[in-house]
This record gives C-alpha cells, structure tokens and sequence, in this order.
C-alpha cells in the first residue's frame, strides 16, 4: 500500500495532475511544476496547451502564480499555525528580534491539528550513539521506509524542544501513567498559551489567510509566498525563508485517492484544514516531491467513511477498539483475535479493520451493560483514559444514533444478520448465526479455537437486544510527504536543497511507515520547526542562534513523570543538559 507518488507505479507528474480531483481535469502545466514567479507567470501559462490553462484547471488556485493587489516584504513566512508553525515563528523572532516574521493560518482559528493532539513525547535529549540507533530501529519498524537520520535528529533534539515549550513558555501538561498528555486533555491549550506569546515577541499573525503558491526565481530557489487575505486580495510576500508547516491532506479524500492507494471509502477523516496545500506548493518546484504518502490510520470509530460517531462517542470507544469485541466482515465472519493478543496497537488495529470489505462490531445488551458498570478497559486517547475502569451512560449515544445506517438493532442475531444483509447483499446470514454461536461457545469455554483470543475478553453474546456498528478506520493524519534533511529544508530525491524553503510536521516524509508510529506527530512538528527557524536564521537572516535558545530550566526532563519520562530519556546520570551541537545551526 506503498503510495509514493513517482516511482514503480509509474504515474507520471502529468497523469497525477490530471487525475486529481482537486486540481480538475487540466494538468496545471505552467503554475503548479515549472516553479515560476509572478513575472513570468503569464509567459508560462501561455505555453500551456489548450485546455490545460493552470488557473482554470485548479479550482483551489494552488499552485498557480497570479498578479497581486499587493506585494510585500518579510524575512521569514511560516505556513500554519500547528505546534510546528508556532515554534518555527516563535524561535526565528526570539533568535531575530528584528525580523520580520508572518505566520499564515487559512483557518480562522488557530493551531491546525494540534487542537486535537493528545499527547507530546519524547521529551528528553538522547545521547549520539543512542539516538543513531534508536533512529535505525525506527526505520526498521517501517520496512526502512522512514529515514533513520531524521529520526536521530529528533531524538538529539527532543529536550531542548521540550524545555522550550513546557519550561520557557509554560505549556501545561500532566502524566496520567503513559505518555505525557497537554493540559486539558489536547493541544488547543498549547495554542491558547503561546499565542499571546507570539503576538508579544512580534510574530505576525494572520487568521483567514490561505497560502497558495510558492514565489520562485528558478525550480531550485523559493523567494517567498503568494496568499489570498481574508477580503479575497491575492498578496505577495517576498521572504529570505518560507516554512511549509501545513499538516497533512487527511481533510482531502479526492487527492489522497491520488497520492495513496488506499481505498478512502474505509476511511473517517479527522481535524479540518488539512487539505495538501504544502505537499502542492512544495511540488510547485517540480522538486519538492511527496514521499511514500499514505494514511495514517487512528482511532476506529463507529460509521462510514461519510458520517461517524463524535470523536469522544462513549459508544464510539466501547464498540470500535476494545480488546473485548466481537468483530465480523462482509461474509458474516470473524477474521482476527480482536486484541492481537492483548497487544494490538491503535494504528495497527486501523489496518486491521482496511483489510476487509464490511466490519461489524457486534453486541448484546449485556455487554454495553458491562461496559456501563465499568468494563471499558482499554484507554488509547486522552477521552479513553476517562472511559476505562469507570461508570459509563451510553444510552445518549444509542439515542441519539439510533436509525443511522451504520447502526442495527434486532430482537434475534437472525434479525440482526437480516439487518445487515439489507445493507451488503452477500453477507451471509446463516454463516453470521453460525458464527456467534461459535463465538458464544469460545466464551463459555474460555478459549478461542479460532483465533487464540484470551478468555478475558471473550464476551458471550447472547442476551437481546442485539446491536451491529459497522466500523471504519479512523484518519489520524497521513503518513509521508514532502522531503527534508537534516535541517528540514526541501530536498529533491537526491538530497540537492530547494533554496529557502523548508518544511515541518505532518506534510513532511521520513517519520512513519504505512502505519502511524505513534508518540511522533507532535515532536517531528516541534523538531522541524525548531531546526527550520534556526537554520534560516543563521544561513539566510546572517543571525545567530543563541546557545541556550531553549532556556535554562531543565526541570520538566528531570522530574518524575514528566515529558523526560517518555522514550528517548537518557539512562540515570546521564548529563540532561542542552546536548551536543545545542544551539548550532549547521551551515550550508
């Protein structure tokens, strides 16, 4: 399920184009790949053929260089206003006091996906020679897709990213056993709290503000960023450095059909905004090419890929991934141990449930009475963690969902798979009826003949009324993107550098698989961003980074059950301070 966007699958730049949805059916063939600027913009789209207008054929206008109301000057622009966006903003001020910084946000809230972030770890500086290795075992985990050397650059970097959010800037955060969780259960209190922040360094916000194309002298130097302002006036902003931190295109099932292989009917969406205009823009140079793009998936949720239970559901949480249900596929079927042997991750278990046509979790009354009195086990997210071991009411939930089309309710499991075949005409129903009565088997017995799933979650299903939720995989984000090094500047396939464009976060590659890693959403963003701001302002600005540009306080590594306690953290007595090469912007 490789997406890559060229390579073995032989799509070409001009078939892609003229594929996607989003772009329409011309192949955008001046705009959006010959990298050009405002004043040959004109000259390049006339030589595209007819038909094949780029300002036509992109209905979004991404990509495509147009005349502006208005041209203005900047030192750095940084695109979205994630965790990724505000620590490249925040850290070029604080390094550059007296340049000019704007922060573009298309949304007219701030923050992008870190609203819904839960957790942020690792938090601690991991020695060289570990962070090499932790890097290499990173990219063995995905087959050697991620790339281990931006691994061990994070994992080098993770506590001076940590102190600069939680320590210097006072990010609030608690521990409820796990990983690290932001204050108040997701990001949106990071957002909250360092936005006064940015607006008193200096950065310049702007909500509303939907960046579209890349300012370029040639396919191998970006000059700055054209942007629509909240009156619909196209802007240029000429820049020494753009930031591309723009989240994934998780929002964007038309041209994640182009970019993965995945089949998006399977699929919930999450968190908004996140449409693939960086992954555009970047291949706006012809160079800044998506890597290996493909769905990352999260948090299975009951629905189909149009509709679903709310993201903190009850119901959602007690049908869709605990260890204790029953799930059948399209046949009327179980096809897994439902745990993976008390062990099956969150992304995994998103894979999982792809792998088939339907998937139904099916119930009985006293199950959801179990989960009620307490029996929800199983806490994934920040809302699970307040599901698992406590009294639940789902009868809001069952009210309210009651007569979807991916909820069934029967007085019988016969009427149940009747229910179901009305949906998916070759579920079988005998073979359904079959299967429960298996299944109830396995539960009195305490073993699973079938599968090997532990006696303690396996449920009898057998006391009326019985209920069917179909489920889908849950779109965390995407999984790939645009290319960086070790500076998070865009590269060509070969490592040759875009000049002055750089990006961070979830719409860059090298972090994951074709499964989410889990624990790196937030930190590649922090990373990035980080290395971006400071690389530009030594190699572009003629600045200088300071060497404690994290602050001095290094409590938050230290103390017991704080973000150090997450993976990466050095061994007992290991020197916790700034690391080595802290505060060094490698130069060109």
């Amino acid at each position: 399920m490789e997406g890559t966007l060229f390579g073995s699958n032989g799509l070409s730049r001009r078939s892609f184009l003229a594929g996607a949805g989003l772009l329409g059916a011309g192949a955008m063939a001046g705009g959006l790949l010959s990298g050009c600027s405002s004043e040959n913009a004109a000259e390049k789209n006339a030589d595209a053929p007819s038909g094949e207008s780029p300002a036509a054929a992109n209905a979004s206008g991404i990509g495509v260089v147009v005349d502006p109301a208005t041209t203005e000057d900047a030192d750095i622009v940084v695109v979205g206003s994630g965790i990724g966006g505000f620590m490249a903003s925040m850290i070029a001020k604080e390094q550059a006091p007296d340049a000019v910084v704007v922060m573009l946000e298309k949304n007219a809230v701030l923050g992008g996906s870190t609203n819904y972030a839960e957790c942020n770890g690792p938090a601690s500086n991991t020695p060289e020679d570990e962070a090499r290795l932790k890097g290499m075992q990173s990219a063995s985990r995905t087959n050697y897709i991620a790339n281990s050397m931006l691994h061990t650059e994070r994992l080098r970097e993770a506590g001076d990213n940590a102190d600069w959010l939680f320590a210097l800037h006072g990010v609030g955060y608690y521990n409820p056993g796990g990983p690290d969780f932001y204050e108040g259960g997701n990001g949106s209190s990071c957002i909250a709290t360092l936005t006064p922040i940015a607006q008193e360094e200096g950065v310049d916000i702007r909500t509303e503000s939907r960046a579209t194309a890349l300012l370029t002298d040639d396919e191998y130097t970006v000059t700055g960023v054209q942007y629509t302002d909240p009156d619909g006036n196209v802007v240029h902003v000429n820049a020494k450095a753009v930031i591309l931190a723009t989240g994934g295109m998780s929002t964007n099932k038309e041209l994640l059909g182009q970019y993965s292989s995945q089949d998006m009917s399977k699929i919930i969406g999450w968190g908004e905004g996140q449409d693939g205009d960086g992954h555009l823009m970047a291949e706006q140079t012809a160079h800044g090419r998506a890597n290996h793009l493909c769905v990352a998936s999260l948090f299975n949720n009951v629905g189909n890929s149009e509709d679903s239970f709310a993201y903190d559901s009850k119901l959602g949480v007690c049908m869709a991934m605990q260890y204790s249900d029953c799930f059948v596929n399209e046949y009327g079927l179980r096809f897994c141990d439902e745990s993976g042997g008390g062990q099956l991750g969150t992304s995994e278990s998103g894979k999982l449930i792809e792998s088939q046509g339907y998937v139904f979790s099916i119930a009985d009354r006293s199950m959801l009475d179990t989960y009620e009195a307490g029996g929800c086990t199983r806490h994934y997210s920040g809302f699970a963690d307040k599901c698992a071991g406590q009294e639940i009411d789902l009868s809001a939930d069952l009210q309210q969902y009651e007569g979807a089309d991916y909820v069934f309710k029967a007085d019988t499991i016969e009427d149940l798979g009747k229910a179901i075949a009305a949906k998916v005409d070759f579920f079988d129903v005998d073979a359904f009826v079959n299967e429960i009565k298996r299944y109830n088997e396995f539960a009195a017995s305490g073993t699973d003949a079938d599968y090997g799933k532990g006696a303690e979650y396996l449920w009898p299903i057998d006391t009326a009324p019985f209920y069917a939720f179909q489920i889908c995989s849950g779109m965390l984000n995407t999984c790939g993107g645009i290319r960086i090094n070790r500076d998070a500047q865009v590269t060509d396939d070969r490592g040759k550098v875009v000049k002055g464009l750089y990006a961070a976060g979830v719409c860059t590659s090298g972090w994951d698989g074709e499964v989410y890693g889990g624990g790196t959403c937030q930190t590649v963003g922090m990373w990035a961003g980080s290395r971006a701001a400071r690389h530009a302002v030594v190699n572009l600005l003629g600045g200088t980074v300071a060497a404690n540009w994290m602050g001095d306080v290094r409590s938050k590594q230290e103390s017991a059950g704080g973000p150090g306690a997450g993976e990466g953290a050095p061994p007992e007595g290991a020197d916790e301070g700034a690391g080595e090469g802290a505060g060094e912007a490698p130069k060109e």
